[in-house]
């Protein structure tokens, strides 16, 4: 299994990872400020970025809850480990994706 700092490590860049997030979402979810008299194009501007911010908005939710999940694992020990088969995942993926679920073999099916 992982040494302690090396799960510190992982706890501090999942919560540093979190808050930047969780900044995202809230800024996605400002409201907007009312056009004054748009046109046919700007209101097919305005549904077109609002389609992208709610596509947006999805991704970084699902990371958000993939962050969670992972602290949780560091919490109850099963941290590194793949959530399908058990297989111990490499500290090169946990460290370029410290939320990663899966193992190489697991995320290829």
């Amino acid at each position: 299994m992982y040494k302690e700092e090396f799960l510190k490590q992982m706890e501090e860049k999942l919560k540093v990872e979190r808050a930047s997030i969780e900044a995202e979402i809230n800024k996605l979810s400002a409201p907007e400020e009312a056009m004054d008299n748009p046109n046919a194009e700007d209101l097919a501007q305005d549904a077109a970025e609002d389609i992208i911010e709610e596509s947006l908005l999805r991704v970084h939710r699902d990371i958000l809850n993939r962050i969670e999940d992972a602290l949780y694992r560091i919490k109850d020990g099963t941290y590194g480990r793949c959530i399908e088969c058990g297989t111990e995942i490499s500290q090169e993926d946990l460290d370029r994706e410290p939320w990663v679920e899966h193992c190489e073999k697991c995320n290829k099916k």
